[in-house]
């Protein structure tokens, strides 16, 4: 029930809140016992934990995402913007990894695409077209042994996407929404287009709180280990050391949607994430 409130929460949130003038915490703000110094801006967020938001990569910046996943895996991407409305971007992990055993490859590297279509105003939200083979997790090769009916990642890719954000104050705290639809190619068994929404709120410069709702429509017919009908709810916490660099600590699949993972009950996931952004010249 308490989850059922919070994903109302993120789908109902601009809507309430989404005439508030926008703007940036203005951190150099002069009160009346001191000046602050204004810390260089932030990039935008990309990606919340698993959902895209219209977010772009600055021209002539790249980052690095490193995250880890269950069974010990690691999964590395780069990005790159070659334009402010343009960037591109690949992907590749495996598991045991962060381990004493022998690697488990994915079988390919992944590629990510995106285009902003619309600037956000102060009415209107941003929007990006994007493209995004990389899913979360290791890649299950079908095995209907052990319940794998499907040639997958453990949380499917994105696909073909289309996200709109849009940022607003409350109370001062900044606040980002995030939502849209996309369609994945890991689609053997369900072919269902999929919807997502988010939020963002900052909490000073250096804290942001993220929590993202994926309602999995396109992995909800229950086969194998996949697709109770739930959804995945993720939420985390990302700390700005600096501008450039995030560490952050997420806490995935909060409504447990996917079934038991070989012989082991299934659990909420625990995933460290770091995240690099730099321009190629000063």
């Amino acid at each position: 029930m308490r989850y059922s409130l919070i994903i109302w929460l993120m789908v109902l949130v601009p809507f309430v809140y989404g005439d508030t003038n926008q703007g940036e915490y203005d951190m150099g703000a002069e009160d009346s016992y001191m000046q602050r110094p204004v810390p260089p801006p932030r990039a935008d967020l990309r990606w919340l934990i698993d959902i895209p938001t219209a977010g772009m990569l600055p021209r002539g910046a790249f980052d690095i995402d490193f995250r880890t996943f269950p069974s010990s895996g690691v999964q590395v991407s780069l990005g790159i913007g070659l334009a402010d409305e343009f960037s591109i971007g690949i992907g590749y992990g495996g598991a045991k990894i962060l381990s004493d055993v022998s690697p488990e490859w994915n079988p390919k590297m992944e590629f990510k695409i995106r285009f902003r279509l619309v600037e956000e105003t102060e009415t209107f939200p941003a929007l990006a077209l994007g493209y995004s083979s990389l899913g979360y997790g290791l890649f299950e090769k079908e095995d209907s042994s052990i319940g794998y009916y499907e040639d997958r990642y453990l949380v499917k890719s994105p696909g073909f996407y289309l996200a709109l954000s849009k940022n607003f104050n409350v109370y001062l705290t900044p606040v980002g929404w995030h939502g849209g639809i996309n369609y994945s190619f890991e689609n053997e068994i369900d072919t269902d287009p999929d919807f997502f929404v988010g939020l963002d709120i900052s909490f000073g410069y250096d804290m942001v709180f993220l929590i993202d709702y994926d309602f999995a429509i396109n992995d909800n017919k229950r086969a194998g280990n996949f697709g109770l009908g739930r959804g995945y709810l993720n939420m985390g916490l990302s700390w700005y050391i600096t501008s450039e660099i995030s560490i952050e600590l997420d806490f995935r699949d909060l409504l447990l949607n996917r079934k038991y993972v070989s012989d082991r009950k299934n659990v909420i996931d625990r995933e460290v994430r770091l995240v690099y952004m730099k321009f190629f010249s000063d």
